[in-house]
């Protein structure tokens, strides 16, 4: 695999308009994520991350420090078209990103702004509410659908615009349970359908543990990095962090406490089931 995303040794501040003192919100980041890969970003809110988000998408311009999209460097003005092409951004509250009345024409709303023709925009509409499995819902009008379709609808407007990478900044924050399920598995069935690389911003534990890397924020800093495997073997410093692990994980570590003895950083109900079953 080859580095879509480059980021060198970012800085990110915010100017505070009252008085015109600069808060940091990021500090000194570095990271690579592989084309095609799942990235995802975790942490408390405040900790940077979707300030890291909007830099990513060219949103935002770096303070100091390189975002290198493709090869393209985000601070260039002459790239920021090229840059936004690129790497698409679906955020949490879906109703902030419908403008149209009609599902399909919302989905067609990004490709008809970057001027494709008419008739590739109808396959992109068909074939992008396809994958999130939605293209029975074309002709609805998007407020008489739930939370979980509409923003399904969101990532297919995403989709329609061809991008290379999605930077989803907590997509499932206003969701139920069953609509978190659905959104996830939307953007996994993306990722391996299509090779789109996926960035996930979330503090739902449980929609990391299929990532191929994970990272940890802190007030601006990135202060873990792993597999998920990796990430919640460390059930104490993640503590440290004021970060959940998911429920299953945290029963392991439980048992472990007690003198069972597990494999640290098991993810999955059925690897917890299958661990116990070998000590019998």
């Amino acid at each position: 695999m080859t580095d879509f995303i480059k980021v060198e040794n970012l800085v990110f501040d915010y100017i505070k308009s009252e008085d015109e003192s600069t808060f940091r919100a990021i500090d000194d980041v570095s990271f690579t994520v592989e084309k095609g890969s799942f990235t995802a970003i975790i942490g408390q809110n405040g900790s940077g991350k979707s300030t890291l988000a909007k830099n990513i998408n060219g949103l935002l311009v770096p303070t100091a420090g390189k975002i290198y999209v493709d090869g393209l460097d985000s601070a260039d003005p002459e790239n920021i078209w090229e840059v936004r092409q690129r790497v698409a951004m679906v955020f949490q509250n879906p109703d902030n990103q419908i403008v149209s009345s009609v599902v399909e024409d919302d989905v067609a709303f990004g490709p008809e702004n970057l001027g494709v023709d008419p008739k590739e925009i109808r396959k992109r509409v068909d074939e992008a509410l396809k994958s999130v499995e939605m293209y029975e819902f074309r002709r609805k009008a998007p407020h008489l659908l739930s939370g979980g379709q509409k923003q399904r609808i969101a990532i297919a407007g995403a989709v329609a615009m061809e991008p290379e990478c999605i930077v989803f900044d907590e997509p499932t924050a206003m969701l139920d349970p069953n609509g978190r399920k659905e959104v996830i598995e939307a953007v996994e069935q993306l990722r391996k359908e299509k090779n789109v690389t996926v960035i996930l911003i979330t503090h739902y534990m449980e929609e990391v543990i299929d990532a191929d890397q994970v990272f940890v924020m802190d007030e601006g800093h990135v202060v873990m990095h792993g597999t998920p495997k990796e990430i919640f073997s460390r059930v104490d410093e993640l503590k440290k962090y004021r970060m959940d692990v998911p429920q299953v994980t945290m029963l392991a570590d439980a048992l472990i406490q007690k003198g069972v003895p597990l494999p640290k950083g098991i993810l999955r109900r059925e690897e917890l089931v299958d661990a116990l079953c070998q000590l019998s």
